[in-house]
């Protein structure tokens, strides 16, 4: 680079340099395609090699347009106004119009860089096609400026037929059936290996109705790989079972799965339209019985919605419990209260609120004044205030037979 004269601060960086710089060629470039597209046309004056312009800080020379090598934009139009200034016959001579011969003296042509080419470009097809071309490129130049479009032609492009010829590979059938058969050989040779076989089902001591249950459940083809066991899914179906409160399922290292079951107890018996059911606690159905025989130490409840008070049956039943033998069980009424069934077909109605206090004063009268050992028929208690004791019919007779007897008497 040449040393800073005080002329040259406003000048730009690249006027500074000896070389030419990217706009320098570029614009050398564009003039160059401008002239021969008559946009700026170059006057016809002898080739010659000129010196630069001390102004611009080029090189000490420039070329004639014979070699393609060109001064910037601002030398060519400088050179073109000198031209059609010093020898304007020559532009005539140009376009086919004969000139005399005159000498160019060097002084005139000092100051430009550019000459005329050899001949005057054709019209016609062949400057269209160089007109387009050149255009063309100039596009294309831009275009791969282009961050976005070097990213794609870059990473996209590849991208994108890297993904073309994997799914035009896998459209075919053949393909796809080859890659799953590989895949599932891969797999089959991995988890078939022998430390991961389970060959054994163990449970503990249950009841032997939920152990042929289990039996029956979980008919498992053994040996057969552990991740081919899906645990969570069969401790579902362990769990579905009545009898099975909570299941848990564990693989030891020797190859056996052990099963831990909590079964549900039988807690009461419950007749409803489709027979007899034992439940829980809960009120969940552990098992079908086909009669009362089979379990006649359970208590038995009847009635649409007895089930979901299961809690409250066993508080009753037991505060009845001094009724002995004589007590058969409850049943639902209307879904909203109790009554208890004795033997002899006695009944003790029971409110809707306070049911267990209720049933505890008839079970003190009991024991104070034998009440239910007389023939009683219904104890209502559904109102507490006013309770209505209801007799056999043969106690109604007697007890009109005594009255018309005590009439008679006292008349």
């Amino acid at each position: 680079m040449r040393p800073l004269d005080p002329d040259d601060r406003d000048a730009p960086l690249s006027a500074l340099s000896d070389a030419q710089g990217f706009w320098d060629h570029l614009g050398a470039a564009r003039a160059e395609e401008y002239a021969q597209e008559d946009i700026l046309p170059i006057s016809a004056v002898p080739r010659a090699r000129v010196p630069a312009p001390a102004a611009r800080g080029a090189s000490a020379e420039r070329f004639d347009i014979g070699d393609c090598r060109l001064g910037s934009l601002d030398h060519t139009l400088q050179a073109r106004g000198a031209a059609d200034a010093v020898a304007p016959d020559l532009m005539q001579a140009d376009h086919g119009a004969v000139a005399p011969e005159q000498p160019v003296l060097p002084e005139q042509i000092a100051g430009f860089a550019a000459v005329a080419p050899p001949a005057a470009p054709r019209r016609g097809k062949a400057r269209r096609r160089r007109f387009g071309a050149g255009r063309v490129g100039y596009r294309m130049q831009r275009i791969w400026l282009t961050p976005a479009y070097r990213a794609f032609f870059k990473y996209g492009l590849p991208a994108l037929a890297v993904v073309s010829a994997v799914a035009l590979y896998f459209s075919n059938p053949v393909n796809r059936e080859a890659l799953a058969g590989t895949i599932e050989a891969m797999y089959s040779a991995f988890v078939d290996r022998p430390e991961f076989m389970v060959t054994e089902l163990r449970w503990h001591e249950v009841t032997p109705e939920l152990d042929a249950a289990l039996s029956a459940r979980l008919d498992l083809d053994l040996p057969q790989s552990s991740f081919r066991l899906d645990l969570d899914a069969l401790r579902a179906e362990i769990e579905a079972l009545d009898w099975v409160r909570s299941a848990d399922l564990r693989l030891l290292s020797d190859g056996v799965l052990t099963l831990s079951v909590i079964e549900r107890v039988p807690a009461i018996l419950w007749r409803n339209g489709g027979g007899l059911e034992l439940l829980d606690t809960e009120g969940v159905r552990v098992a079908y019985v086909a009669s009362r025989d089979m379990r006649p130490d359970l208590p038995l409840i009847a009635g649409a919605g007895a089930n979901e008070q299961i809690r409250e049956a066993l508080d009753l039943l037991d505060a009845a419990a001094p009724l002995g033998e004589r007590l058969i069980g409850l049943v639902r009424i209307g879904e909203r209260r109790w009554d208890v069934v004795l033997d002899r077909d006695q009944r003790i109605r029971l409110p809707e609120t306070d049911a267990l206090a209720a049933l505890e004063r008839v079970i003190a009268l009991e024991q104070a004044q034998d009440l239910l050992t007389r023939d009683l028929v219904v104890a209502d208690l559904r109102n507490p205030a006013r309770p209505v004791l209801q007799i056999s019919a043969g106690a109604m007779d007697t007890l009109r037979e005594i009255r018309m007897q005590s009439q008679e008497s006292f008349r």
